[in-house]
């Protein structure tokens, strides 16, 4: 399960997605040279594979994008996947729409991320991850337990 974040230029007096005209487009976050760049500088030792995708690993957290666009084409928006417990997952991704002079919008709320909400967006994921996923549950028996 992961926690899910988009990464677009968008005007900064709107709060949601739902707040965005329908036909409404977002302007080019740079070239695929320029993302990359920017997540090289941002997430550094980030690993690029041939087919685009970049991964990049902390103690706490990973962080996986698909940024496939050639070196000259735009690049509209970022997806990023996150795994992990550590609440620092929350900085990285505002660092990384920060260094795109763009915004982190949570997929599964519908909300701009901002330095206040953006810990507590994370929390709230992970709580449901944890739920979903019943991490606290004891181990299944074995067949030999039933006798």
């Amino acid at each position: 399960m992961s926690w899910n974040v988009f990464v677009m230029r968008c005007p900064p007096e709107v709060d949601a997605i739902d707040q965005m005209a329908a036909d409404w487009e977002p302007p080019s976050l740079g070239t695929g040279r320029d993302v990359r760049a920017v997540l090289a500088e941002v997430l550094p030792g980030v690993e690029y594979s041939t087919s685009g995708w970049a991964d990049w690993e902390s103690a706490g957290f990973s962080l996986s994008t698909l940024v496939d666009e050639v070196d000259d084409a735009p690049v509209a928006g970022v997806s990023l996947i996150v795994h992990g417990h550590d609440a620092t997952a929350a900085q990285a991704v505002l660092a990384i729409a920060d260094a795109l002079n763009a915004r982190a919008l949570d997929i599964g709320s519908g909300d701009f991320l901002t330095q206040d909400s953006a810990r507590f967006s994370f929390a709230s994921w992970r709580a449901y991850r944890d739920r979903v996923l019943d991490l606290g549950r004891p181990s299944f028996p074995s067949r030999d337990s039933f006798g």
